[in-house]
């Protein structure tokens, strides 16, 4: 396969033979052909050189990303359309390949031929945070990409023979795009075009058939207890996950429920593919396998390495992972840079902080990643913030703050929890480490001790520990202290807003009940349901099998 990628337009595959299948409908490979040549056509006779490209179905983005370098252009391939996203690239792309899917495009001319693509172009641009936040562009030539896609062939491709390919992650980032759509192509295998969201699509795409699934993380821990709601599907050949290590308990119990292994892979935009593992029932930490191509250095400031998928093969490369050498692979002790992961993508702390302190309200701002894998903010207000606090509350405060950075950070970056101190907290260096500001983020004497069980787009659970020196029990009652409703009220509330990043404001609740008492110590379960369509989050505070409280809170204004 090492020159199926720039062979691929001239695979000898039937012009019926199955390419894709997207809402439903199987595109055929004479198709695809046909709108790549004309996609081709079109772009030979423009001047730019570097293209954009944002498609959501994976199909269509293969046309046009084959036809461009038919035409031989450059793709920009951006992550997102946010507006800072756009501003950045104004002055970086000479045009964009645009417009709706299966657009009508002129049709190639009858004598306009399909040639092998050239290894040394430099087909690709990808983009990714570098230590500082700002996005770094990563250039990919065909040779790198049609190498990756070798060996991403010779170790699994056996035992993807005959399966379609569905994801759960986007093509518009390197590891999806190899996956998800060019190993697909280059290798005749069928894609599902769309990328799919929820467990209940996944069910019902690997009910039609032989399939390998592209996951990640963020979806697969997840994945079991949402399969307990429906009828077991059909077991994929392969799991596939990356973007961040998965936990042991979360890969162990995909693969009892799905009956297939979950091939964990290491590398990043700049690297490539680095190396994979499938955790065991044995080994309490499995070890990273690297590809045999890659080779690895342990220095004491990172895991160093050298790979045929980079510009420079013979060059070292330094990860900011730090690695300890274990047999013939590798464990990961986590980053040395203040790059952290959230849902599996790359989230600057630093391009964040940047962001919150552009506002006015904000003197001084440190973000940190919490525990249950989501962003805290600490801040130290300038005197307009404390006016603005005072003025707004808590909840609408950080709202508005959340909403003036909505178009330089992404939904998932926007910090989830918020503390508020006079000054920041310094050690005996100076320094801030990360260890001080989750500290500000344990139980207070207001709010519980708080640990996330499970979240997704719509359902979260929380468990909340229920201490004797909680502020609310003191005047309620003396002798028998009784937690107030009120109080569940409030944790509802934050949660629901922290969970779901819902900006809008508080506006009431309806069909509230409080049927049992809490008291000191007990161990409570938070259980919410995002209802968009309502502006409403329905709540439940059970403690073991005994309801406490439950009700619908209502977001936004009033109708």
């Amino acid at each position: 396969m090492s020159d199926r990628l720039s062979s691929a337009l001239l695979q000898a595959r039937a012009p019926d033979a199955p390419f894709a299948l997207t809402h439903g409908k199987p595109v055929s490979w004479g198709q695809f052909l046909a709108r790549v040549r004309a996609w081709a056509a079109r772009l030979r006779t423009e001047p730019g050189q570097r293209w954009g490209l944002f498609c959501d179905d994976a199909d269509e983005a293969a046309v046009r990303l084959f036809g461009a370098w038919a035409a031989g252009k450059t793709v920009l391939l951006p992550g997102d359309l946010l507006p800072a996203t756009l501003q950045r690239l104004q002055g970086e792309v000479d045009g964009w390949l645009a417009g709706p899917p299966h657009a009508l495009v002129e049709p190639a001319p009858a004598d306009f031929t399909l040639t092998a693509l050239d290894d040394e172009l430099p087909a690709l641009i990808v983009f990714t945070s570098g230590t500082s936040g700002m996005p770094v562009a990563i250039e990919k030539q065909l040779r790198q990409l049609a190498t990756e896609l070798t060996v991403i062939e010779s170790v699994w491709g056996e035992a993807a023979a005959g399966a379609g390919i569905l994801g759960t992650v986007s093509h518009q980032h390197l590891y999806g795009l190899l996956f998800r759509l060019l190993w697909p192509v280059c290798s005749g295998r069928t894609m599902l075009a769309q990328q799919l969201l929820y467990p209940e699509t996944v069910a019902a795409a690997l009910a039609e058939g032989d399939a390998v699934l592209v996951s990640s993380p963020a979806f697969l821990r997840r994945w079991p207890e949402a399969l307990a709601l429906h009828a077991l599907p059909p077991a994929p050949r392969i799991v596939f996950s990356s973007g961040g290590p998965l936990a042991r308990e979360a890969s162990l119990a995909v693969r009892e429920a799905l009956g297939a292994p979950v091939v964990e892979v290491y590398g990043s935009s700049e690297s490539g593919g680095v190396a994979w593992r499938t955790q065991s029932d044995h080994a309490v930490d499995a070890a990273w396998q690297p590809h045999a191509c890659v080779e690895l250095d342990f220095a004491e400031t990172g895991l160093r390495l050298r790979s045929p998928f980079m510009p420079d093969a013979a060059a070292w490369y330094d990860t900011a992972d730090r690695a300890q050498a274990i047999g013939g692979g590798f464990r990961l002790l986590g980053r040395a840079d203040r790059i952290v992961k959230v849902e599996e993508k790359r989230v600057s702390l630093d391009a964040v902080e940047r962001a919150l302190a552009r506002q006015s309200e904000i003197s001084d701002v440190r973000c940190c990643l919490l525990p249950e894998g989501r962003l805290g903010a600490v801040l130290v207000l300038s005197d307009a913030g404390k006016a603005a606090f005072a003025g707004l509350g808590r909840a609408a405060f950080h709202a508005k703050l959340r909403s003036a950075v909505v178009g330089d950070v992404e939904a998932l970056a926007l910090p989830r929890r918020w503390r508020h101190v006079d000054s920041m907290p310094l050690n005996a260096l100076g320094k801030t480490p990360q260890a001080l500001l989750c500290a500000l983020f344990g139980a207070s004497s207001e709010q519980p001790e708080a640990h996330v069980v499970s979240v997704s787009d719509t359902q979260a659970v929380i468990a909340l520990e229920v201490a004797p020196t909680l502020a609310a029990f003191e005047g309620h009652f003396p002798d028998t202290p009784i937690l107030p409703g009120v109080a569940q009220l409030d944790w509802a509330m934050r949660w629901a807003q922290d969970m779901f990043g819902i900006a809008a404001p508080f506006r009431g609740v309806d069909a509230l009940k409080f049927q049992h008492v809490v008291r000191p110590g007990c161990r409570l379960q938070l259980s919410l349901e995002h209802l968009p369509a309502k502006s409403a989050v329905a709540f439940r505070v059970t403690d073991g099998e005994r309801t406490c409280a439950s009700g619908r809170l209502m977001f936004g204004a009033a109708r």
